[in-house]
């Protein structure tokens, strides 16, 4: 399953030891390591971000770095929203935080949980289980903070899509009782609400498109491994892949029938 990892610790060295041991897991297959960020805090609050990796290299590097991006965005505040929208490259971060698919109560955890001096990080995985990852960054007396994002977007642009037909359906069903005066200024209304309701479906409809390249992007690069890895490890590789491809498949048809 995809999730964001928040991994706090109380140093820089162990910070960039935390990068090392996900790169040594996505090396064997154990996870798919997408981007990571290291960042810190300092005395007066400002998240500095120190370092980010995710595949630039490659044609669908850029998007994997959407979600971690967006956090940066969330626990950094205003200024966090530009250095994530500059890690999430040329996605339209900033317009899409609030379809990032991260709770309110894991943004606090992380703000609350990343103190001043600390050094968090932020890194955009598959993993099957926690284990791997809880095993390999305790030698640093980690704090493992786990979010997952984009089926939790996914639903919540389908919740937006239900709210705006509900919405048409209440306004329809004022009219059909209003009389005289009260019934002319709402059919009045109507041609501005469905204008309105038309824009703000669109940009639901772009939001989702954007979920999909995220998920192809993510599809390829485990691919990419599958077929360059050993054994073990590529075999763990494609069996991720299979089930992203599964997973994106339907999330891609339920799409199709919500903007049919």
């Amino acid at each position: 399953m995809d999730k964001e990892l928040v991994i706090i610790v109380s140093t820089e060295h162990a910070a960039y030891e935390v990068v090392k041991a996900l790169n040594a897991l996505d090396t064997e297959g154990s996870i798919e390591l997408y981007s990571s960020s290291v960042v810190t805090k300092d005395a007066d609050g400002a998240v500095t971000v120190k370092d980010t990796r995710h595949l630039h290299a490659v044609p669908w590097g850029t998007v994997l770095g959407m979600s971690t991006g967006a956090l940066i965005g969330l626990v950094g505040g205003p200024v966090g929203v530009a250095m994530g929208a500059a890690i999430g490259g040329s996605v339209g971060l900033t317009g899409d935080l609030a379809y990032s698919g991260f709770t309110g109560d894991f943004v606090y955890d992380v703000v609350s949980g990343l103190q001043p001096g600390n050094y968090a990080v932020c890194a955009s995985v598959w993993e099957d289980w926690t284990m791997p990852v809880d095993v390999a960054v305790a030698p640093w007396s980690a704090s493992v903070m786990r979010q997952s994002t984009e089926e939790a977007a996914a639903n919540q642009i389908r919740a937006d899509d239900q709210a705006l037909k509900d919405e048409w359906a209440h306004f329809e069903a004022e009219v059909a009782q209003a009389k005289s005066d009260a019934k002319a200024k709402l059919e009045a209304q109507r041609a501005a609400l469905h204008a309105k309701q038309t824009a703000q479906r669109e940009r639901l409809r772009a939001r989702a498109t954007k979920l999909q390249d995220a998920w192809a992007a993510k599809l390829s690069s485990m691919e990419h491994k599958a077929a360059a890895g050993k054994a073990e490890a590529k075999a763990r590789h494609q069996q991720h892949a299979d089930k992203l491809a599964r997973f994106s498949a339907a999330q891609k048809q339920a799409f199709r029938d919500l903007f049919a």
